[in-house]
C-alpha cells in the first residue's frame, strides 16, 4: 500500500481504517482472482452456511447484493452444484435457496484463500498485535 504522509487526514484513525479497508479489498480481490474464486460466490456460500437458507430476496438483502445481481450469481453457483434452489411451498413465487455438501467443501476451499490474504495483510502484526488489532475492531464495530 502506498503511503501518503501529506493527506490532512493522515494521523486520522477513519483516513488509517479507509487505508486497511482499501488494502484487505486489494489481496482478497486478487487472491481470489489468482484461485479462480468470484468473492460474490464466496460471500453467497459463506452467509447460506453461516445464517442458513433464505429466499432469494432475503439473501440479497443479507448480503447486500442488488437481487437481479444474486439471481445470476445463483444461476452459476446452482450449475456448479454448490446450491440449490426450490419453491417456497407457503408461497410459490419464492424460492429458497440452500447450500449443498459440495457447496460446504467449496466454502472450506474458499475460506483458505481469503485466510491467505488475511494473512498478506497482517504479515507486519505479531500474534498479540493481531489479536489486539480484532478485539479493537469488534469493539468499534460493535461486537
Amino acid at each position: 500500500m502506498q503511503k501518503s504522509p501529506n493527506h490532512r487526514l493522515s494521523d486520522r484513525v477513519l483516513w488509517a481504517l479507509g487505508r486497511a479497508s482499501q488494502q484487505s479489498q486489494r489481496l482478497v480481490r486478487r487472491h481470489a482472482s489468482e484461485a479462480g474464486m468470484r468473492t460474490q460466490h464466496y460471500h453467497v456460500l459463506a452467509s447460506l452456511d453461516g445464517d442458513g437458507e433464505a429466499a432469494q430476496a432475503a439473501l440479497a438483502d443479507r448480503i447486500a447484493l442488488d437481487r437481479s445481481d444474486l439471481v445470476t450469481i445463483l444461476d452459476e453457483l446452482e450449475e456448479a452444484r454448490w446450491v440449490v434452489r426450490r419453491v417456497d411451498p407457503a408461497d410459490r413465487r419464492r424460492k429458497i435457496v440452500a447450500i449443498t455438501a459440495a457447496g460446504l467443501e467449496q466454502l472450506a476451499v474458499m475460506d483458505q484463500v481469503i485466510y491467505a490474504a488475511e494473512g498478506e495483510l497482517l504479515e507486519p502484526l505479531t500474534a498479540a498485535e493481531r489479536k489486539v488489532l480484532l478485539g479493537l475492531l469488534s469493539r468499534l464495530s460493535g461486537e
